[in-house]
């Protein structure tokens, strides 16, 4: 009896060993099959540096440079206290963080997880010889990004950062990787297709100490394409040392065509923070500090344009023929609308002007009577046509429309009806409109040109292809109007008393208009803006000083150093598009 129930136990135990067997060989086969692959086959992902950026002169700006990477693939660790221990002590770096950045590490228990980066040469040699020893530890070389003027153009270039779980779902089927860096703002952002290359990689065969023995398959990893931009760095310097300790932005375009050649927003920051584990801190401060030097004030930020508008206020009257050049008023130092009176800057008044003197001395008496002549409904016509209310189309992230009020913007929006004491703020800049600097250096840049509302753009050649700059849009001025518009503003730099005489160059003649715009804080507003040489206009610029007062002091002087610059850097003659070797 024992012995039948032996042999049944027995007979038993093989069936079982026998049916384990077959599931083994068949069922979880493949499952097997790719275990064991894998401790044989490795594939190592060969990263592809991003595209490298420079200024119109072929200077760099932004590049990729080599560094060492400490990684590790979660589903090989042996050991997991042993390789905290040894990274600590070679990186040194508290065991704790190690410890934490490995177990992390689980989310993508198959793939290379960076838990250190850019550990330098003669830690990664001394991990590279410890790695056989530790199972799952691997050394990757790639690019670090770096910005190699600091602060300079930060706003324009913008800044990388490290792909999140979210973007990487949606991206990962474009060829997007777990570690790969993503342009977060400007440049890097808008241009992230062209920037970021294609990686590549090996599959290799290793021995079970986990060192190679055979490469079995290679795929050379694709950078990413150049850019070249308008941008001038000694320009760009230029105008970001006149902004040192001040908020506000300066830019310098060309008229003909939209080509940006200085762009500078203050304060600015360092992009060389969001590349480097060690500099959290920093982007805490960063992104907490109320001046915000993330935004790009030259796109991004909308502020009442102050006397600068009055040129458009003045262009609608002469076009659709509710004054002339010789229509006059008098201005005894204040307007009287109702209950309600309206002052001008100047506490006595300019007297009697025409329509030249009243943009030469920037008189808002002059423009109070104007703008109720040209009434709120064609004043905001003509701000839409000259590019307000309304992107530029520049290629940049960030860019804001701005304001452009109407009768029935300030219903929907305040449930009010629109006052003619509205249309006397409106015709001064003031009130509910909102531009940025950008708007406004495009609108200038209709009376340098001719006419035409020009397309701003800041990337010239893409991997040494030309990028189209897009068609001018004509705005169908008058000849006539544009000559008297165009003269007010020379007038205002050039004649004595003129606001924006701080701007006048001996050697340049240079036409503007300045601007003071009142905010709801106790500081105003100072701009500046204006065009040079006055007959064949090379260069637009803008000055906008936060908070800064009124815009004839600092504005118009720092925009005439501006001009004074290009002009030593060849940018006001025809010698501009000559490469940079052959300049004087």
């Amino acid at each position: 009896m024992r012995t039948k129930i032996f042999a049944l136990i027995l007979i038993s135990c093989m069936a079982i060993l026998l049916i384990s067997l077959a599931c083994i060989q068949v069922g979880w086969h493949e499952r097997y099959r790719v275990m064991s692959e894998g401790n044989r086959l490795r594939v190592v992902s060969l990263m592809a540096p991003r595209g490298c950026i420079f200024d119109r002169n072929g200077d760099g700006l932004v590049k990729d440079v080599l560094c060492f990477n400490v990684s590790v693939i979660y589903s090989r660790i042996k050991d997991m206290d042993s390789l905290a221990d040894v990274l600590s002590s070679v990186l040194e770096v508290p065991r704790g963080e190690i410890a934490a950045d490995i177990k992390k590490s689980r989310e993508q228990p198959y793939s290379p997880v960076c838990v250190a980066a850019d550990v330098g040469i003669e830690k990664a040699i001394h991990l590279e010889e410890s790695g056989a020893d530790y199972p799952g530890l691997l050394l990757e070389v790639s690019a670090k990004r770096e910005y190699i003027h600091g602060n300079t153009a930060s706003n324009t270039l913008g800044y990388v950062g490290c792909i999140n779980r979210s973007e990487f779902e949606t991206l990962k089927h474009y060829g997007y990787q777990i570690n790969d860096l993503v342009g977060r703002d400007g440049i890097e952002k808008y241009y992230d297709e062209y920037l970021r290359g294609r990686h590549g990689g090996k599959q290799i065969e290793v021995d079970h100490r986990g060192r190679k023995v055979l490469t079995l398959g290679f795929r050379e990893p694709s950078p990413g394409k150049d850019l070249y931009l308008t941008i001038d760095l000694e320009l760009q310097k230029f105008c970001e040392e006149l902004l040192e300790n001040k908020k506000g932005a300066i830019l310098a375009m060309d008229p003909e065509d939209g080509a940006i050649l200085a762009m500078a927003s203050a304060p600015a920051y360092d992009p060389n923070i969001f590349v480097s584990r060690t500099r959290r801190q920093e982007i805490n401060d960063l992104l907490k500090n109320r001046d915000y030097p993330l935004l790009n004030r030259a796109i991004g930020g909308a502020y009442p344009p102050g006397s600068i508008f009055k040129i458009i206020v003045a262009t609608g009257a002469l076009e659709t023929g509710v004054a002339t050049q010789e229509t006059a008023f008098n201005c005894p130092g204040y307007f009287t609308l109702g209950r309600a009176t309206f002052h001008c800057w100047r506490e006595s008044g300019h007297g009697m002007l025409v329509l030249k003197e009243g943009i030469k001395n920037s008189c808002n008496v002059y423009f109070f009577n104007l703008g109720l002549l040209l009434g709120v409904d064609r004043i905001s016509a003509f701000a839409k046509e000259f590019g307000f209310g309304a992107c530029t189309g520049i290629d940049l992230p960030g860019e804001t429309p701005g304001t452009v009020p109407t009768r029935n913007w300030k219903k929907k929006r305040f449930g009010e009806n629109w006052y003619k004491g509205d249309t006397v703020n409106y015709s001064i800049g003031q009130g509910y409109l909102l531009c940025s600097p950008l708007q406004i250096v495009r609108m200038m840049s209709v009376f340098a040109n001719g006419g035409y509302l020009v397309k701003p753009y800041v990337v010239e050649k893409i991997g040494g292809i030309p990028v189209s700059s897009g068609a001018r849009i004509d705005l169908n001025i008058s000849p006539g109007s544009l000559e008297i518009i165009r003269d007010a503003l020379r007038k205002v730099v050039n004649d004595p008393r003129g606001t924006g005489m701080k701007a006048r160059l001996d050697n340049v003649v240079v036409a503007g208009k300045t601007g003071t715009a009142q905010t709801s804080k106790e500081k105003n507003h100072g701009w500046f803006a204006g065009f040079a040489p006055f007959e064949k206009a090379r260069l637009a610029v803008v000055v906008f000083d936060e908070y800064g007062g009124k815009g004839g002091y600092y504005a118009a002087g720092t925009g005439g150093r501006v001009f004074q610059k290009a002009e030593e850097l060849g940018l006001l003659s025809g010698d501009r598009d000559q490469p940079a070797e052959d300049r004087d």
